[in-house]
């Protein structure tokens, strides 16, 4: 008997897709609050916006350096669960954010 394979969003993304919405779900990426608290391989976990660590949260939601993406991807207010959990179309624009900000996460 074999296994029912899953279809939901997370899985209907493209590899490189699935691999961004990941690292950002967990946090094992490589913005500067993980690559100092974990692997000490920055020099401090500040975004350098100044304002805040550098993580997927701030990232996605408040960095300011970040805003004029984020309100071209996401003209409307989106809550970080539905940019992380949420349909097909929210993990794209998720993707899609990343890839503009050219972050390497």
């Amino acid at each position: 008997m074999r296994p029912q394979s899953t279809r939901d969003a997370y899985h209907l993304l493209e590899r490189w897709q699935q691999v961004v919405i990941m690292r950002l779900r967990t946090g094992h990426c490589r913005l500067n609050a993980h690559m100092f608290r974990k692997l000490k391989l920055t020099p401090s976990p500040t975004c350098p916006c100044g304002l805040e660590d550098q993580t997927p949260e701030h990232v996605l939601m408040t960095c300011p350096q970040l805003k004029p993406i984020r309100d071209k991807v996401w003209p409307a207010s989106v809550p970080l669960r539905t940019k992380l959990y949420g349909s097909r179309q929210d993990l794209e624009a998720t993707t899609s954010f990343v890839s503009q900000t050219k972050l390497m996460v």
